[in-house]
């Protein structure tokens, strides 16, 4: 009897990725070179001779292992949680490798039946898990996770072997019941729904070749699922309910992707075997030969696969790890083994496709579902961490807030009294979880003064200010008066903005909130807005000067129209009137002090010990923050330090001015380009500045 299939396959084919016969005996003659030129393979030490170990990471771990694979023997190549470099091997490994294993004290030995195989079924009218064909045949596989596209499209992932390099196009569901691990054999198996058409696929290194010792030699392919029909979940079946042809009814979630973790327990999910959790993970950041073909990943002993189960889920609790891509069965009392292909890995080479994910809903904790809660009170609960959570209220606009590293989150309840039910819903990337539903019985409550967030009560804000910013309640009618008029309406998020202009003052500002015939307290803010702090030039922070050659003035760049005021160590020494426009003599001054606009003489303010340069600038009436600059009067010889050998006065030690050309013109020029410039850039980056508080 011959199973039922959508499509029959033209011939039957195996599926074997071992080399042709010509190709292995080219690398056995590989391995025989590499075993005399690299002395991997020496001959064991002598007994007196404490025994080496092995590398277990880095280049020379990979070489070793490329080279242990070179030979047929030799099966898979890895590391355990112990530090030992795991080897699994046929019966008929080589005397070299009898050489290695007793030279090195850290190397670990396991042997296997047979050499591992790809887990693909070669009866071209299989069909577990999957059935893919191709111009040259077909046969079946085990679909791994369901997935996203880098577009957000459904997917599956599998293994890369399962497309026959490319060949195959055609994909369909088969029957959970005809399946082997379903209760089925090769003569029950049936095809239900089309599947999709496979977007990617590796089996080896790039463009499906030999590989490498190295993480991009995989074994992975994604599914586009085409039929709109099918549900995908971030889910793994454990078949126990095949035989009602619903492997949705028991599964285990899949809640994250990461690396497989040697010495826990691993799980592994096929067509053929089912589900198999009776084994942990051996050895990791490995390398296997899997008919052929170089493998990065993981290997199980004792965890059984076969034929079929290939691309099948590898998973730890809900964590995804692997694709299954091979194994040896058991046979002889010697134990099955199971090579996991690193999912992480894999995923990478993809372009984007990600594994669907199980997200946890919101859980509403304050109030309880059902409880009153005054209107503009906290709704709050969990949710997954660092999480997008959508909450869609029954009246009014959805909205997204986010959870923090905690998972908690929070929004202000509405301002409209009665029942305010709202349905919560996590996102992460593509992932949403299940909706969960919430009602709150909103009560009345005193109004409270709203919040003024921006300009704070006491602050003084540089350059300008362009809104008055606040909280309050949900839906209140906002009301500024004082230096600033107007109205807003708080939005659902609590935040409310009305637009100002104002600069160089003292303000003050009074904000009321309204809803349904109530109105507020009053919250007050009394604030500054003044200049930015102009620049000092000369002398700079953390110049120094010898004894007698104190400077005479200070200089610097402040705004147009301003009054400067130098203090030295809290004493005013003199102003400075900064004109709107530059004069003449002003022009002319800045051949020697390019960019400047202001100065002011010191006298004799400068004293031996550290001096602080204080300068501060007044525009209509409003004084700005102070800029500092520390100098250093150094004391006369035999009265204290000097200047060393080489060090320049005033200068701070740099070098002495030699001479050069007449730099007048090119100061005039200067001053023309800056004086004008100079202030308004200062004015233009602290506005930017302070909008974005």
């Amino acid at each position: 009897m011959r199973p039922s299939v959508i499509c029959t396959p033209r011939h039957r084919r195996s599926v074997s990725a071992h080399p042709p016969p010509r190709l292995r005996r080219a690398l056995a003659l590989g391995t025989a070179a590499a075993f005399g030129l690299g002395g991997l393979f020496a001959a064991p030490a002598f007994a007196e001779t404490a025994p080496e170990e092995a590398p277990t990471s880095g280049a020379a771990y990979e070489a070793q292992a490329k080279e242990l694979l070179a030979e047929d023997a030799i099966q898979a190549v890895g590391r355990d949680k112990d530090g030992n470099v795991v080897v699994i091997k046929t019966s008929d490994a080589s005397a070299e490798f009898d050489a290695f294993e007793a030279k090195y004290a850290n190397v670990v030995v396991k042997e296997v039946a047979a050499p591992f195989e790809s887990a693909a079924s070669t009866d071209v009218v299989g069909g577990a898990g999957y059935y893919t064909e191709g111009d040259e045949g077909g046969f079946v596989c085990s679909i791994g996770f369901s997935a996203w596209s880098p577009e957000g499209d459904p997917a599956v992932v599998s293994a890369g072997h399962c497309t026959d390099d490319g060949a195959n196009s055609l994909t369909a569901l088969t029957l959970p019941s005809g399946d082997d691990a379903g209760g089925g054999n090769d003569e029950t198996v049936a095809l239900t729904e089309p599947l999709g058409t496979f977007g990617f696929s590796q089996y080896g290194g790039p463009g499906n070749t030999a590989g490498a010792e190295n993480t991009t030699s995989v074994d992975i392919s994604v599914i586009d699922v085409t039929n709109p029909a099918l549900d995908l979940h971030p889910e793994v079946t454990d078949w126990t309910t095949a035989a009602a042809d619903d492997l949705f009814a028991s599964t285990t979630e899949i809640s994250s992707v990461g690396k497989a973790a040697v010495g826990k327990p691993v799980s592994k999910s096929g067509r053929t075997t089912g589900l198999t959790s009776d084994a942990t993970v051996d050895l990791v950041d490995g390398w296997a030969e899997v008919s052929g073909r170089i493998v990065y990943g993981f290997g199980v002993e004792g965890l059984v696969s076969d034929q079929g189960d290939s691309g099948g889920a590898i998973f730890q609790g809900e964590k995804a790890v692997g694709i299954l891509s091979g194994g040896a069965p058991a046979e002889g009392g010697l134990p099955a083994i199971t090579w996991g292909a690193d999912l992480q890995a894999g995923l990478a080479l993809t372009d984007g496709y990600t594994i669907m994910l199980a997200v946890d809903a919101p859980v509403l904790t304050s109030p309880a579902d059902g409880a009153e809660i005054e209107r503009g009170a906290t709704i709050s609960g969990t949710g997954p961490a660092s999480t997008t959570i959508v909450v869609d209220p029954n009246e009014g606009e959805t909205f997204e807030i986010t959870t923090n590293a905690s998972g908690a989150w929070s929004f202000p309840a509405p301002s409209t009294l009665g029942k305010y039910g709202f349905t919560l819903q996590s996102k992460k990337g593509f992932n949403l979880s299940e909706e969960a539903y919430y009602t709150v019985q909103v009560v009345p409550a005193p109004l409270k003064a709203p919040g003024i967030s921006s300009p704070k009560d006491g602050s003084t804000v540089e350059t300008e200010v362009t809104s008055i910013r606040g909280t309050g309640l949900p839906l209140a009618q906002i009301t500024v008066t004082g230096d600033v008029e107007g109205t807003a309406v708080v939005g659902d998020n609590g935040v409310w903005s009305v637009p100002a202009n104002l600069s160089y003052g003292e303000y003050s500002i009074s904000v009321t909130q309204s809803s349904e015939g109530e109105t507020s307290p009053v919250a007050t803010s009394d604030f500054t807005v003044a200049p930015v702090a102009p620049s000092i030039s000369t002398p700079a922070d953390g110049d120094w000067f010898a004894a007698g050659d104190a400077p005479e003035s200070t200089s610097g760049v402040g705004l147009a129209g301003a009054t400067v005021t130098v203090a030295v160590n809290g004493k005013v020494v003199g102003t400075d009137e900064i004109p709107a426009e530059p004069t003449q003599e002003m022009r002319l001054a800045a051949a020697a002090l390019p960019g400047d606009n202001w100065e002011v003489a010191l006298a004799n303010a400068i004293v031996t010990g550290d001096n602080v340069i204080s300068v501060t600038q007044t525009v209509d009436g409003v004084t700005s923050a102070a800029a500092t600059a520390t100098v250093e009067l150094r004391a006369a010889a035999g009265e204290g330090p000097v200047a060393g050998p080489g060090e320049g006065a005033g200068n701070g030690g740099g070098l002495a001015v030699t001479g050069g050309p007449d730099l007048l013109p090119i100061g005039i020029a200067a001053w023309l380009l800056i004086a004008g410039g100079i202030a308004a850039a200062v004015v233009v980056r602290k506005r930017r500045l302070v909008t974005e508080d």
